[in-house]
Parts: structure tokens; sequence; C-alpha cells
């Protein structure tokens, strides 16, 4: 059953009306009511929010009717929200700016902010964001007026299309400040649709085009040829990298699943014999778990091709663990298992259609005999 929150301790703030005379007569305004009552919930917990009103006591004044009240405070949140504004551009900044998960961000404003949100809450927040985020476009290009004007715009042209017979969004962007210009979902996107609704509205704005990078999309480049006769436009290059790495990528993806085959089954058996043999509080325990922990991230690591290929990412991960574990065992004097993991002789024949590598090929997992000294280390510089 769902509890009445308890307000008995909420703080309150007053707000009165930035006006204090009456504009037609300049009598001195006098307060007549509370206009509004809402709870606000701030970054540093929840306040009362009162907003009085206030009028003109001059009996013959023609505005007399009229309350004035503070516009401050009904800046403080959206209409239908019981958030403040810092509350929705902090949870937004952090969404989107760095990175954070929805799960963080709950944490964050629960554990310490100490607010009442649940995670639904702050989804709902997100899209609010955006919306604000979406209304406040224009401010920010009339903020780089003065920019544009002198130096002209590269924008950038492309589109997202989910599924084919559905609607695509073609977005315009600016590449210098990363200021989206038009934002159009076609459902045919042919050049004339596109030249009418997408890049004439751009060039409306009446700023001057230096240069245009979009795909090879046939109907795109028509339409940029046709409204930017005389601006150069070139095709982006991911797409040409990603069509030139694709036998590179193909390769590394097979490397990687040989890896990982090699891997999974001995790392489980190795897995259960670690808890049986070995108790928590033993210090061994903690250091092959430490171990174990980081084979374990190394078997989820993903590819973004051209450039940071998954296959050779694992193989360099396993490499300084190997070589982390002959450390360790230097400083053991018992005997560990040295053949149970060939993982280096399974990958070898498919990592020689990638490149070179330098790592040992022997088995490297060693139980019992990893030292309590030392603390795996592994890094990726």
């Amino acid at each position: 059953m769902r509890r009445a929150k308890d307000n008995r301790h909420v703080p309150k703030c007053y707000y009165r009306p930035e006006q204090t005379t009456c504009p037609r007569c300049g009598q001195v305004l006098k307060r007549c009511y509370v206009a509004g009552r809402k709870y606000v919930v701030f970054l540093t917990g929840r306040s009362l929010v009162v907003n009085l009103g206030y009028r003109c006591p001059n009996a013959r004044c023609i505005w007399r009717s009229r309350v004035y009240t503070s516009q401050a405070a009904r800046r403080l949140t959206v209409r239908g929200r019981s958030f403040a504004l810092e509350v929705i551009v902090q949870v937004g900044y952090w969404r989107f700016w760095k990175r954070w998960t929805v799960g963080q961000i709950h944490e964050v404003l629960t554990q310490d902010r100490h607010l009442l949100i649940s995670e639904r809450a702050v989804l709902y927040l997100l899209g609010v964001f955006l919306v604000l985020l979406r209304c406040t476009y224009h401010l920010r290009l009339e903020e780089h007026t003065s920019y544009f004007r002198r130096h002209g715009l590269f924008v950038a042209l492309d589109a997202l299309k989910p599924e084919k017979g559905n609607h695509a969004l073609y977005v315009v962007r600016e590449l210098t400040f990363g200021l989206i210009l038009q934002v159009v979902p076609l459902l045919s996107a042919t050049h004339k649709t596109i030249e009418q609704r997408l890049l004439q509205p751009v060039k409306a704005l009446g700023y001057r085009i230096r240069g245009v990078v979009s795909d090879d999309e046939k109907a795109l480049v028509i339409a940029i040829a046709k409204v930017f006769a005389s601006v150069p436009h070139q095709t982006c290059q991911i797409h040409c990298l990603r069509d030139a790495a694709t036998p590179i990528v193909k390769a590394d993806q097979a490397f990687k699943k040989t890896l990982k085959k090699a891997i999974r089954g001995p790392f489980y058996v190795a897995r259960r014999a670690l808890s049986q043999h070995l108790a928590p509080d033993d210090a061994r325990y903690e250091v092959l778990s430490t171990y174990a922990d980081l084979i374990r991230s190394t078997l989820t690591e993903g590819s973004k091709p051209p450039f940071a290929l998954g296959g050779l990412r694992v193989f360099e991960d396993l490499a300084r663990l190997e070589a982390s574990l002959k450390r360790s065992r230097k400083k053991g004097a018992i005997p560990s298992w040295l053949t149970c993991w060939p993982w280096s002789n399974s990958a070898s024949p498919l990592r020689r259609n990638i490149g070179n590598s330098k790592a040992n090929v022997a088995g490297w997992w060693s139980w019992t005999g990893a030292s309590t000294h030392r603390k795996p280390w592994i890094s990726r510089a």
C-alpha cells in the first residue's frame, strides 16, 4: 500500500512578485492571497514553494483586479512535474554527456543526494530534458550567429533507418559546435523530398555553406548537387574504411571465436577447482579470484571495426595475464598445471592471418602456483 509522504519537516520557500508597484497608478502592491503552493524536489532536497499573490490597493485603479506573482517561482520547474529544473538538467548531463546508465543516475540521486526518486521517474526526467533541449536549439543557434556569419557552416547529413518500409530520420548537423539544424522523418526519401524538406530550410538560414559531408546515398548526392551546387561535397570516409577492412574483420572474428572456444572449457574447470580446494579466507584465493575475474572480463571484449579489433584485444589481454602469472609462479614453489590451457597453440594459425605477436605459447594457468605476494595487473597502455 502506498504511503503518504511526511511533509512536517519540509522547509518552506516564499516567493514575492518582482513587480512591487502598480504599473498603472504607481501604488505599492499589497499581498492578497497565496497564488500557489507546490512541493518541489531540488538537488538539496524537497521544499515547499509558496508563490504569494499581490494586487494594487487603489480602489480607483482600473487594474486593481490584476494579481501579480513571482515569475522566478514559476521557472523553478516544468508544469506537471515536481522535480526542479536543476534536477532535470543534472540528470540529462549525467546521461548524455557523462554516459551514465539510468541505474547509476538513480543510485547517485538516492544514496548521495538522498532524494526520493524511482528509476522510472529518472526515465521520465530524461524525456523532459530532451524536450527542453530541443526547444532551446534556436537559442543556441542565435548564440553562435556572429561566428556563423564570419566563418560559415560545415554540415553533415545522415539518416537513421530502422527497417525497410518505416520512416527514416534524416538529420542535418553543424560540425563545428555539433548543433542540429534540421530533423525530418521521411517515408519516401527521393531527392526532391530531401531537397524541399531537408536542405532548403538549412539554406534559408542565410549562412554560407562551406562544405557538406554525407554518405553515398544516391538521393542525397543528387539533392546536395542541386541545392548546394558550388559547395564542396565529400562522402563519409568511415563507410569506405569499413568496406576496406571487411576481410580483416572477418579474420579477427574467427580468431576471437577460436580463442574463446579454447578458454571457456578449461576456465570453468579451473574455477570449480579453485572454489573446492581453497578456502575464501586463503590469501591465494583472493589473488586467483582476481585473475579469474580478469579472464571473464576478457571474454566479453567486443569489436569496433575498422580500428578496434576484438580478437587482437583478447589476445593482448591474455598475453599480459600469462606474463603476470609466470612472474607470480616464480615466487611460488608449489607444482602447478602447466599444460591445461593451450590457448596460444590453438590460436596461432589464425593469429598469423592478422599480425605477429611475441607472446609465449606455453600453457599458463597455474592456480596452485600463484604467488600470494604479488597482485595481478593488466594494462592496455
